[in-house]
């Protein structure tokens, strides 16, 4: 028999009153060549990796994730994922609104000046038990255990701050500094990928040589310019595809294809599958969960 003293806890951090508006389950396993391209949400989105590996490329910066990670996508962040081909992810995607951290802005997680990727360390147990639960009890697509939800998403966020402020993570660090004006560009397409946007009308854009931008912009993105602007527009087309109930044909044309048929052509090229396929495989029920 024993006994222990414990002194008064800390004030619980407040987090306000976070609800699920979507959750996405993914499996690449049979599909080596997964990929999300570069998108954007409106909320926070947190995943946690189950199983396998893969990379992150957010804000401009590529980063890799493992089994046990949590990753961070903050609103109106830029990001892109795929799955490593030798070791396919698992993983769960939640997006959360109305989450409010003092200090932060709100639907804004703290990971401001470090990595999206945070490992979950010691709580990697718990965390995979808690995302495990609300994944089953999120899967009833006729009646989600909406409160139960609530309760489960409440836990994982608490831990999860609790593994931020208890351990000193180290930051992923750039390969390389990114020259400003490649910067500059990326940004621009962000903003304008749906516009009629090429090389050509970034370069006068600009005042560069195409043979310039086009140089320096794969030095520093590994991407070309043209590859950059088709993923952001796919990226933002999965999106809608999931979070949205507009037509393929509308969600083609608000994202910049203004030719219909190019857009199912790339999309099948670069997802792997038509947008009706995509859509019935990633989407959960339409209706809100709150």
């Amino acid at each position: 028999m024993y006994s222990s003293i414990y002194k008064k806890p800390d004030p619980y951090i407040s987090i306000g009153r976070p609800w699920i508006t979507n959750l996405s389950y993914i499996q690449a396993s049979g599909r080596p060549d997964w990929i999300f391209y570069i998108h954007t949400h409106n909320a926070v989105e947190i995943s946690y990796i189950f199983k396998g590996k893969g990379s992150l490329f957010c804000d401009g910066k590529q980063y890799e994730m493992k089994e046990g990670d949590i990753v961070v996508k903050n609103p109106q962040i830029p990001h892109a994922e795929n799955t490593h081909p030798d070791d396919p992810l698992e993983e769960i995607c939640i997006l959360i609104e109305d989450l409010e951290i003092e200090g932060e802005p709100k639907n804004t997680f703290p990971v401001t000046g470090g990595s999206p990727v945070i490992c979950s360390g010691e709580k990697k147990v718990l965390l995979e038990a808690l995302f495990r639960e609300i994944l089953h009890c999120m899967s009833d697509k006729e009646k989600p255990e909406n409160a139960y939800a609530g309760e489960l998403l409440h836990a994982i966020l608490t831990a999860v701050l609790a593994t931020i402020k208890s351990e000193e993570w180290e930051q992923a660090s750039d390969k390389d500094m990114q020259d400003r004006h490649t910067q500059e560009i990326r940004s621009y397409i962000e903003e304008n990928y749906a516009r009629d946007i090429s090389l050509d009308s970034i370069a006068d854009e600009f005042h560069f040589s195409m043979y310039y931008l086009a140089r320096q912009f794969r030095k520093h993105m590994n991407y070309t310019v043209n590859n950059y602007i088709v993923s952001c527009r796919i990226g933002e087309a999965q999106r809608s595809l999931i979070h949205t109930d507009q037509s393929i044909s509308d969600i083609a044309l608000r994202c910049g294809f203004r030719n219909l048929s190019y857009f199912y052509t790339s999309f099948r090229k670069k997802v792997g599958c038509t947008p009706a396929e995509f859509k019935k495989l990633y989407r959960y029920p339409s209706e809100d969960v709150k």
